[in-house]
């Protein structure tokens, strides 16, 4: 049975002093996540028939492509965002998806950029979450 995406979540899990997790209003994208294998390659001198030999390495979990409306309502997360931006901190995040499973995980933001602007489009901003560590589904 296919699931709809509309009713998705992102959070961006409180952290020190914070009340309270924040949940992203306003999200249009949250795109692919894709984990990938490093090769290292382990060819040798009496490699069979001559041919590469490889072994798998280490993980790298990738970044998310996040895309945002601006509406008056959700202008206090926009500066939010911005300044864990400027932070750098690598900050517990939550994609909460209609199927009920959550992907938990760490990312800092790795850029954050204010969308085109047209004379029939939408306000916007973007940023890119950089995965540390391997994501977690429940």
């Amino acid at each position: 049975m296919a699931h709809r995406a509309i009713g998705t979540t992102l959070t961006l899990k409180k952290t020190g002093d914070e009340g309270q997790d924040l949940i992203l209003k306003r999200v249009t994208s949250i795109g692919e996540q894709a984990t990938e294998v490093e090769e290292i390659e382990i060819t040798a001198l009496d490699s069979p028939n001559g041919v590469k030999e490889y072994m798998s390495g280490g993980k790298d979990a990738g970044s998310i492509e996040i895309q945002v409306q601006v509406k008056k309502e959700n202008a206090a997360q926009a500066e939010k965002l911005r300044a864990v931006f400027a932070s750098g901190d690598t900050r517990g995040w939550e994609i909460g998806l209609t199927t009920g499973e959550k992907m938990a995980f760490k990312a800092f933001i790795s850029k954050f950029t204010n969308g085109e602007i047209t004379t029939e489009g939408l306000l916007t901003y973007g940023f890119t979450l950089r995965l540390s560590g391997e994501p977690t589904w429940s």
